[in-house]
């Protein structure tokens, strides 16, 4: 039986890569306020598992549920609202290089629709502030560190207030200083009551954080 308060729940799911099991009777769940790493070895299944969870990869068995959506035969004019719900953040950023970063926060308010309180432009301000870059409104991508684009991709992932937040790898690309860095921003943004998971290989960075491990072996899923 399925928890009505957890925010993903896996019951025996079994994901397939190139028609063969990648992760088989995979079972586990995440609630409000969590912090989950998943770890293992490059082409584990890490990633797959977490696009999984938007809706990017089917449930080929098994019972999965992510926030208020049953993943198994999601009809597609449901994925746009799960992923609305999502914060992403990924290993390459994914940031518009033709705007600056004050408009691809706004890009996303736009586009979901989100409505702030009071004036849009104070709000995006404060999101950048929060997370270290308000100098840095308007200002190029292209023009920014590594660890600055990473900085901007989880205020881009945040700024629409997600109950979910999946982050693919996020330290990949950065030396230990800014790695640290998005560790850190990252488990901060529990205490707004979102949930976090991170798909990582780069493990000592977030040993010193409070979290709940999992690790991927074979085609099973462990709790560390």
């Amino acid at each position: 039986m399925l928890e009505e308060h957890n925010l993903v729940e896996y019951q025996n799911v079994t994901i397939e890569r190139n028609g063969a099991d990648l992760l088989k009777n995979i079972s586990f769940s995440v609630s409000k306020g969590d912090f989950v790493t998943l770890e293992g070895v490059v082409g584990s299944g890490k990633s797959t598992l977490l696009r999984s969870i938007y809706a990017d990869v089917p449930i080929t068995q098994g019972r999965a549920r992510v926030l208020d959506f049953e993943l198994k035969g999601l009809p597609f004019r449901k994925v746009s609202k799960l992923r609305s719900q999502l914060g992403l953040v990924f290993q390459n950023y994914l940031l518009f290089d033709n705007k600056t970063v004050f408009d691809n926060l706004k890009f996303v308010l736009d586009s979901l629709d989100f409505k702030t309180d009071g004036n849009q432009r104070d709000y995006i301000m404060s999101v950048l502030q929060k997370t270290g870059l308000g100098d840095k409104a308007q200002v190029f991508p292209h023009n920014l560190s590594g660890g600055e684009r990473q900085t901007v991709a989880i205020a881009r992932a945040l700024v629409h207030q997600p109950k979910l937040i999946l982050a693919d790898e996020p330290t990949g690309n950065l030396d230990q200083e800014s790695a640290a860095h998005i560790a850190d921003l990252l488990h901060q943004s529990v205490k707004s009551g979102a949930a976090v998971i991170v798909a990582t290989h780069d493990e000592p960075v977030f040993a010193g954080l409070q979290h709940t491990g999992y690790k991927i072996s074979g085609n099973d899923i462990v709790r560390l």
